[in-house]
């Protein structure tokens, strides 16, 4: 293909490459050109124009798109129709998007001209959503990168698999230590999986944490021809000898694995009985949070293998987000017990303040100070020591507000996406602490007594605990957050700050009645700007 600029009467048939305007309306780029839009825009005064012209070798951007999309498109899927260069391909149905990583790398390797965007895979789509597009960067390209690129595709493809109904037998093993209201929390969370594939729970067993009692339950399972059968056991797997193995050996089994690259969830048994699959399920399948398991359960759900290829492959964006509801295998144990608890402060004064127009409310005078110095004093004042200032909007004016104080400052560059970047911010600077009491740059009426009771409700269960303060019916600010949320927090977008997580997590919320309206009032709900001394 030829790009350049030519004289305007030379350019029929060529590809206008920027759009142009003339007297009553824009002629768009990838227009062709024809002798009336020439002698329209010679008469506007143009007498250079960029353009393209393809060449007898060239595919021009619309049919190499199409045909780039039309070789990739699988089962369950449909083609946009061509525009600029682009095809967008949309599911047809919900199911689970499958297709082979090399591919869409290959693909992508042939030419820069030639692009094609997918989804992340292993992920349930619903009908009517993109899931992939194919684009050509220029107004055409080289038929011998097409071809290329078309030889790469063969026999592989994009598709959207469809769950097939099946049934399901679950075994919970126990141990004297396993309440029963847990194995029903178990049974009713599974239930909830297995609807959300099109799958049935048709029976469960319940016995001892013996292979012995284990074999006889399997064969009991195996008696009823269920499509799966699920064993979730009452000590996790840690050995291929290990109770849960052993069993499915006992039954003439085969055990195909024991752990995959996913956390939560590596601690799973992948094996089968006679051609009936069998998933020992990790200790995190008690939880209805997203894990390991919930990968297998899409494939299997759609007839797809669970090669060890695909199950390597889940390396890669297989360190999913922690779950509160299990024991943080990630942080270590806790280690409050029989120390000093390590508690810090972060105090948000990033923001833009939008809702005081051109002026930082958190630098306005009150009480002959700024408001956010009234905060960070309260902090001072309690039995915390350490104290991080979250700053961006104004920074230079924010620190030299704060000059005086003995506090550590953290700079949060992306402070105007919302506050939970700049609480992440402050979180990735306290990983060592037990928990974090989170303030707001504007409540200057919070004290520091009600500070000191916060840290004192939540005893010896800090890591693990949100503590808020409450004023009647009224929930306030500060909380303290442990530990066992920080990675919560730190995969946190847009503008929630720790809030969101009494609503996700109300079992670990501790709500402290305080005698106190200040955990409820910033500066605009407790008197107006003119109100305030602004020496």
């Amino acid at each position: 293909m030829w790009f350049g600029e030519l004289s305007t009467e030379n350019c029929a048939g060529c590809i206008l490459a920027h759009s142009l305007s003339v007297e009553n309306h824009r002629i768009a780029k990838g227009t062709v050109l024809d002798e009336s839009l020439i002698a329209e825009l010679a008469s506007a005064g143009y007498r250079e124009l960029t353009v393209a012209r393809i060449d007898a070798d060239d595919v021009d951007e619309n049919s190499a798109a199409q045909s780039l999309a039309e070789s990739i498109c699988g089962v369950g899927l449909r083609l946009d129709r061509a525009h600029t260069g682009r095809v967008n391909i949309v599911a047809v149905r919900s199911g689970l998007l499958t297709y082979p990583r090399e591919l869409i790398i290959a693909l992508n390797s042939v030419s820069e001209e030639i692009t094609l965007s997918v989804l992340p895979e292993n992920q349930w789509v619903l009908a009517g959503r993109m899931v992939a597009t194919s684009k050509i960067i220029p107004y055409a390209v080289a038929r011998r990168d097409m071809d290329h690129v078309l030889a790469c595709v063969k026999s592989s493809r994009l598709s959207v698999h469809s769950p097939i109904e099946h049934n399901v037998i679950l075994i919970q093993t126990t141990q004297s230590s396993i309440k029963t209201a847990t194995l029903d929390k178990t049974r009713r969370i599974t239930e909830q999986r297995l609807q959300l594939r099109s799958a049935t729970l048709k029976q469960e067993f319940r016995c001892k944490h013996s292979v012995e009692d284990l074999t006889a339950n399997l064969g009991q399972a195996l008696s009823m021809s269920a499509d799966l059968i699920l064993i979730v056991g009452a000590s996790a797997i840690s050995d291929r000898r290990d109770v849960l193995p052993s069993a499915v050996v006992a039954c003439g089994g085969e055990v195909q694995r024991v752990g995959v690259p996913i956390d939560p969830g590596n601690l799973l048994m992948l094996a089968s009985i006679n051609g009936t699959p069998v998933l020992g399920l990790p200790g995190c399948a008690r939880s209805p949070k997203h894990n390991g398991l919930d990968l297998m359960l899409d494939r299997i759900a759609c007839r797809l293998p669970l090669d060890h290829h695909w199950l390597n492959s889940l390396c890669i964006g297989g360190l999913l987000g922690e779950m509160i509801d299990r024991p943080q295998p990630r942080v270590g144990p806790d280690l409050t017990a029989g120390k000093n608890r390590q508690l810090a402060a972060i105090v948000l004064a990033a923001g833009s303040s939008r809702r005081s127009g051109d002026t930082n409310k958190l630098l306005h005078h009150y009480r002959e100070k700024p408001i956010v110095a009234h905060v960070v004093e309260a902090v001072q004042g309690s039995v915390l020591e350490t104290v991080v200032v979250v700053t961006g909007y104004q920074q230079d004016l924010v620190e030299q507000a704060l000059a005086e104080y003995q506090i550590d400052l953290c700079y949060c560059p992306n402070h105007s996406n919302g506050m939970a970047h700049s609480l992440a911010s402050g979180i990735s600077q306290l990983q060592s602490s037990d928990a974090v009491l989170v303030c707001l740059g504007d409540m200057p009426h919070v004290s520091s007594s009600v500070i000191d009771k916060l840290i004192q409700a939540c005893g010896d269960q800090v890591t693990d605990s949100i503590v808020v303060p409450m004023r009647g019916n009224q929930r306030g600010n500060p909380v303290l957050v442990g530990r066992a949320f920080f990675d919560s927090l730190l995969q946190r977008e847009g503008d929630s700050g720790a809030r969101y997580l009494i609503d996700q997590y109300p079992e670990r919320v501790i709500e402290v009645e305080v005698d106190d309206d200040g955990i409820l009032q910033d500066y605009d709900t407790n008197q107006s700007l003119s109100q305030l001394d602004t020496r």
